[in-house]
Formats: structure tokens, C-alpha cells, sequence
């Protein structure tokens, strides 16, 4: 990737199973994308943001010579479905119906208004996903996923996959590992999701942003929102930036602030976008 930073790439093993990481620098909001991989298959996780990152992640993706049995994408954020339309165009994708009805609403506008912004870091065209992952259960190559859709907490709807039998629940955007945590008007659901979340049993927490988190830190996004929460009811967006700023400078990606400090000020609805 001539001019741009390099991704970071880690992994865990988990038996059977190894998770790999694939996270954009702090430049692109360090965007992680996964590929859990096993004996004989490989499932992605969500496709990256711009274009080279997107095909750089596919390179890393194909460099294992396995089946990509399936893709699942999370929700319906740009930084996640873009990447998708951008590298992984041939291969089956599973979505929320949420998700994919989200697509069809709004993806084109989305996609034109950015590419119009951006250029070619941006897709020509939206991918829609064929597959609706209901709620429930499905086997990978032995592997086990729990399915869950969790509605109006980050966005309107999100995947929740969890790997009971190897500790592992693949969060995506409902965890912020190490940058700041995307605050909405509606944090108290997402407050409580987290907490039940950090005590469901597994102990690695595949994160949208960051590196694979732990309960703890899972933990501390919900105190993140509930600090945002209690500022937003009495603060103008300047002194609500500069709180969250003071009281988290270790966070990474004070961009994500930029992005939905506005969104949180334009209306006193709840926000599910």
C-alpha cells in the first residue's frame, strides 16, 4: 500500500481455532476486520473501509488457501460493508435482514456520496449480501456460532456471533477496543448490553475498532458511555469534546469524536443510524 501506513495483523489461537486480526492504522479509525480460521475453512468478519486496505486485507485472506465458507457482516456502518463491495464481491455474504434491507435503502446514496468525497478509496458499486443470518445456531467446520441480532444500541442493527465452545463472541462495533467508544443518544441500552456481555463467559471480544479486547475492557467501554452520558445532558459540543478528551487521553482515534459529536447535537431523538 504505496503512501499509507501499514495494517496491524495479530492473532490468537483458541484450539481448533485461530483468530486473525486484521486492524487499519489510527489514520483510518484502526477498522479491524477478522478471519477466524480452522482445518479446513475460513469465515471473515467484515470487509474494511477504503479500498486499499480492503484488498489488502483480501490478499491476506486468500494467502491461507482455504474455502471462505462465509463472510458476515456486522451492521450497516460504511467502514465495514464498503470494504466488502470493494474485495470480497465473489463470495457468499450473511447479514441481519435489518442490515440488508439498510442497504437497499440507503447504500447507493451512501456509496455515491462518499466516492464523490474520496475517490477510489471508495467502491464502484454496493455489494448486497444473499443471506439473512437469523438468530440461532450454525456449524463452520466444527465450529460452533451462537447468532444474535441486537437492535438500537451503536447502530439500528448488529450481528452478534458467539463461539460458545472457544470463548470468543465476535462484538464488532458494540466494542471500541482501546480508542474512543461512538456515543449515541440511546447509550443505555448499549450500557446494559455490555455489561451482560462482559459477564457471558468468554474471555476474547473480536472488537470493530482495535485490537481483540478482554471483558475488562469491554467493562470500560460501558463506563465510557455512562461518563457521555451523564456530560451530554448538560454540555455544548465543545466542552462535551474537550470532557471526553480529559477524562480518556490514553483512548486512540479522537477522529471518532468528530464524527459523531455532530450527529449526537443536530437532534434530542434517539439516534439508530
Amino acid at each position: 500500500m504505496p503512501d499509507l501506513p501499514e495494517p496491524t495483523i495479530s492473532a490468537i489461537e483458541r484450539g481448533d481455532l485461530t483468530i486473525h486480526t486484521f486492524m487499519a492504522p489510527d489514520e483510518f479509525l484502526a477498522d479491524s476486520t477478522h478471519v477466524l480460521e480452522t482445518a479446513n475453512a475460513l469465515v471473515v468478519i467484515d470487509g474494511q473501509f477504503v479500498a486499499p486496505y480492503a484488498t489488502a486485507f483480501r490478499r491476506f485472506v486468500d494467502a491461507f488457501d482455504k474455502p471462505i465458507r462465509k463472510v458476515y457482516l456486522s451492521h450497516a456502518h460504511v467502514d465495514h460493508w464498503f470494504g466488502l463491495s470493494t474485495a470480497f464481491a465473489d463470495v457468499p455474504v450473511w447479514a441481519a435482514a435489518d442490515t440488508i434491507a439498510q442497504l437497499r435503502d440507503s447504500g447507493e446514496s451512501e456509496r455515491a456520496e462518499r466516492q464523490a468525497q474520496y475517490g477510489p478509496f471508495v467502491p464502484d458499486a454496493v455489494v448486497m449480501p444473499e443471506h439473512v443470518a437469523e438468530p440461532g445456531h450454525d456449524t463452520v467446520d466444527g465450529v460452533d456460532y451462537h447468532i444474535d441480532v441486537v437492535r438500537n444500541a451503536e447502530c439500528a442493527a448488529q450481528l452478534v456471533l458467539t463461539l460458545p465452545g472457544h470463548g470468543v463472541t465476535i462484538a464488532q462495533d458494540l466494542v471500541y477496543s482501546g480508542t474512543h467508544v461512538y456515543v449515541t443518544r440511546n447509550a443505555a441500552n448499549t450500557i446494559a448490553l455490555l455489561r451482560i456481555m462482559a459477564t457471558s463467559g468468554s474471555d476474547a471480544f473480536l472488537a470493530g475498532h482495535g485490537p481483540v479486547a478482554d471483558a475488562a475492557e469491554v467493562l470500560h467501554n460501558a463506563d465510557y458511555l455512562a461518563f457521555a452520558e451523564q456530560r451530554l445532558a448538560h454540555d455544548d459540543p465543545a466542552t462535551f469534546r474537550e470532557a471526553l478528551l480529559a477524562a480518556y487521553p490514553q483512548r486512540r482515534c479522537p477522529q471518532l469524536l468528530d464524527i459523531f459529536i455532530p450527529r449526537l447535537f443536530e437532534t434530542t431523538a434517539l439516534e439508530v443510524t
